[in-house]
């Protein structure tokens, strides 16, 4: 029991881990909170069901859900928050924004395909037995894949021009061009890596448990939990608080039941806005400055 208990940990830990580095990237770069986040990791899953419903080959079919979710991505950067931008708006009026997009986007679905949950039609075959321990091969694959993505993602952000060029962005974007940087195409690629992870985070999410237009939300709030717990401009300690999260949910829903599962994630939420580096008076003085 314990050791499946971790290996769901674990496997949570890691489709988490994947949608907070996207998210993190996002946020690090442009202070705001990308909540059309959860939408383009909606779009990505929908993607691949319509792809797939057309039956077009496996493979393709995710290198199109990903290429057409990081076109969603970049196009919400360029229809909606570069206008913002360019008119200095405030963290407010990002954040409506961005809930209207994702309302907007969500509502689009909903409409278009129903709101009633949907299975993809590729079967990923029967579950892998290692020791007392019992994984679905989807849920191998997404260990697997968080691996990868972590090592690419720590390799380039820390030994890649672009990657560097990111992490400066977050700490002084004025000095940055200053210097000649072309912020505005910086933004777009910053958005395409986020549209990347997300769609890869929804794409195995939607191949083990099916997707239903409403699927994008309690993702995005553990992301958003998850790049809190370990620091904006850390990718190591976003992954932390990943497994963190991972670990806590299922902990909880083996002792309650999945029905508490949310609440592990609002809770470090509120007590990180309430105790952490000043919580709400801290935020409060910072809108005021706005």
């Amino acid at each position: 029991m314990i050791l499946q208990l971790i290996a769901n940990g674990i496997i949570t830990g890691s489709l988490i881990s994947i949608m907070a580095i996207g998210f993190g990237v996002i946020y690090s770069t442009t202070n705001f909170f990308h909540i059309a986040y959860g939408a383009v990791y909606t779009v990505a899953a929908y993607l691949l069901y319509a792809l797939l419903s057309w039956h077009l080959p496996f493979a393709i079919s995710i290198i199109l859900a990903i290429i057409l979710t990081i076109v969603a991505g970049i196009l919400i950067e360029f229809l909606v928050y570069k206008p913002l931008h360019e008119k200095r708006a405030s963290h407010g009026i990002y954040l409506i924004s961005s809930l209207g997009v994702y309302i907007l986007i969500i509502n689009i679905i909903a409409l278009i395909f129903g709101n009633e949950t949907k299975l993809l039609s590729y079967e990923i075959g029967a579950s892998v037995h290692l020791g007392g321990i019992i994984l679905t091969k989807i849920q191998v694959v997404q260990f697997f894949t968080f691996l990868i993505l972590a090592i690419l993602s720590l390799f380039f952000m820390h030994y890649t021009r672009i990657g560097k060029t990111i992490q400066a962005m977050g700490c002084n974007a004025r000095l940055l061009e200053f210097r000649g940087v072309n912020l505005q195409k910086m933004r777009f690629i910053v958005f395409a890596i986020g549209s990347f992870f997300a769609s890869i985070a929804a794409i195995l999410t939607g191949l083990d448990v099916g997707l239903d237009p409403y699927m994008g939300m309690m993702p995005l709030l553990n992301a958003v939990t998850a790049v809190i717990l370990g620091g904006v401009k850390r990718i190591e300690g976003t992954i932390a608080g990943a497994f963190f999260i991972g670990m806590s949910q299922n902990l909880v829903v083996w002792y309650f039941s999945g029905r508490w599962e949310s609440v592990v994630t609002f809770s470090v939420l509120i007590v990180f806005f309430l105790y952490q580096s000043g919580g709400v008076l801290k935020m409060k003085k910072r809108a005021e400055e706005l």
